[in-house]
């Protein structure tokens, strides 16, 4: 599945994704990942738990922690800044 990041948390590495469908998933970055608003990401947006995606706009693997899917902005925005 794609999907457009359409929030990124530099601070703490959090992603907000938005899939084909108008849900959100978020996602923390394991590392420091060239990932910026507007980028194509593609991989198992719809699973928690540790996920490779493939940033399609920088060409890009990044290992990710899915903590969140098939939400709403704001309920991922409000994961993003309160993360567990």
């Amino acid at each position: 599945m794609k999907g457009t990041v359409v929030h990124h948390e530099h601070r703490t590495g959090f992603i907000i994704i938005r899939d084909e469908v108008g849900e959100f998933a978020i996602a923390q970055l394991s590392e420091k990942y060239d990932v910026e608003r507007g980028d194509i990401v593609s991989g198992n947006l719809n699973s928690n738990g540790r996920e490779t995606f493939l940033n399609q706009t920088q060409n890009e693997s990044m290992t990710v922690l899915v903590k969140g899917f098939g939400l709403t902005e704001q309920d991922a925005i409000t994961m993003m800044l309160n993360p567990q």
